[in-house]
């Protein structure tokens, strides 16, 4: 016997667009052996998906897609704001017989005329209570209503009063008296410096007088109101503080033309040091021609005799005569010594300082001098080994050891090249010249 299958719905799928279809069985198959219910399953043909399709825009970059339907959250939040009860505009949230939400400016505005409806009204009312009583019931209430009350109470109530009316006294004297008393007072400020006297009708203050625990009897008393007649008063009769601050004294001008430039410079910015003269002689001002301190200078070409070690050379290794080195202009850079600062030119013992100095520039200039002068010495360009220049310059050359700073500095490894450069050449033109130290003996 067979036995007709029934319709009904298998879903075998996960995917979301898929969950409402149904697997419906044809009605003219035949259920299979293994169950009496359940039919053969059949796979739908199924196709896959094509690759997305990217739009091509000017910008290259994708546009902005315009979203017409409203959200499900907004729809939503639309709903339930229409939904929500308006708030009650009284005090204890007692139900209205309005419905409509209400403005705050339009409850504000409404607010404020009712405020001044019912402040006309009061006082309306006021008067009208006033108009019917008479002078001597109102000074009765008043006087009742100000002994019940506060006078500070009293004192502020009046002041708001005013500023309400918009007047700026208290109400307790009439406005104009005191604004004409007030004018009064400053116009007698202003053109005398002494207040106005007191009106008659004003009460007068009390003098007032100052004590101390340590007076045995109490101060004169202190006369705190004007005199009577503004004009017996003068100037010194007002007293006036006295006060007086501390004024350094100031200090002396600098002149670097003054002889005392060097005191005066250290009294202005160093004066709680101690001086030292020396250390500040490169400072000093060149003395004018034919000074005191010019005559002193060690190449002063009055002089009648010079020694050795004074004698000034260019960087070409040559002398320079006291006046020819006198005369020479600052900018051919043999000006800088310390030592005659009026001289251009360089002496041996100088020469022999700045060899050993710690900067290049300095030892270039004192090597390439030194080598020059080394050559014209042992060529004997100032006269043979019985010259007293010779002698002397030899002796300073000796003293200064020259020579062993010269062949140090020429066979020294690394430092700066160009100072080692210009040692090399010195002793090379000492070599040319001789290659030996003459004793000065």
């Amino acid at each position: 016997m067979d036995l007709r299958g029934q319709r009904f719905t298998v879903d075998f799928s996960d995917d979301e667009d898929e969950q409402n279809a149904s697997s419906i069985l044809p009605s003219g198959s035949v259920p299979s052996v293994a169950s009496a219910f359940i039919g053969d399953i059949k796979e739908r043909p199924t196709t896959a998906p094509s690759a997305p399709k990217l739009k091509t825009t000017l910008t290259g970059f994708p546009e902005h897609k315009k979203r017409t339907r409203i959200s499900a959250f907004k729809q939503q939040r639309g709903a339930s704001a229409k939904s929500a009860a308006p708030d009650t505009p009284n005090a204890f949230a007692l139900p209205t017989s309005q419905t409509a939400p209400t403005n705050a400016s339009t409850l504000t505005q409404k607010d404020s005329r009712f405020d001044d409806t019912e402040r006309r009204r009061i006082d309306q009312e006021n008067k009208q209570r006033l108009d019917s009583m008479s002078a001597t019931e109102i000074e009765e209430e008043r006087r009742e209503l100000l002994a019940s009350l506060d006078p500070s109470l009293v004192e502020r109530l009046l002041k708001r009063a005013n500023l309400d009316e918009g007047r700026g006294d208290t109400g307790i004297d009439p406005p104009s008296a005191k604004f004409e008393e007030d004018v009064e007072l400053q116009q007698s400020i202003e053109t005398t410096g002494v207040p106005a006297p007191t009106p008659a009708g004003r009460a007068v203050t009390a003098l007032k007088s100052v004590r101390f625990e340590d007076d045995a009897e109490p101060a004169t008393p202190i006369d705190l109101q004007p005199a009577s007649n503004p004009s017996a008063i003068s100037a010194a009769d007002i007293p006036q503080p006295s006060m007086h601050f501390p004024v350094a004294p100031a200090a002396p001008e600098l002149d670097p033309s003054d002889p005392s430039f060097l005191e005066n410079l250290h009294s202005k910015y160093f004066p709680n040091l101690p001086a030292d003269p020396s250390k500040l002689a490169w400072m000093a001002p060149i003395p004018t021609h034919g000074s005191i301190a010019d005559q002193e200078s060690p190449y002063y070409p009055a002089h009648e005799a010079l020694p050795a070690s004074a004698l000034r050379f260019d960087f070409r290794g040559g002398i320079l005569p006291p006046r020819i080195s006198r005369a020479m202009p600052t900018t051919k850079g043999l000006h800088h010594h310390g030592e005659a600062p009026e001289a251009a030119g360089y002496t041996v013992p100088e020469l022999a300082r700045l060899s050993r100095s710690a900067f290049p520039a300095q030892r270039c200039i004192a090597f390439q001098t030194l080598g020059r002068l080394l050559y014209r010495l042992g060529r004997g360009e100032w006269g043979g080994e019985d010259s007293e220049i010779t002698k002397g310059l030899w002796k300073c050359v000796d003293e200064g050891k020259i020579i062993q700073t010269l062949e140090e500095a020429a066979s020294a490894e690394g430092g700066h090249q160009g100072s080692k450069v210009y040692a090399v050449e010195a002793v090379w033109l000492w070599q040319k010249g001789g290659g030996k130290v003459w004793k000065a003996s």
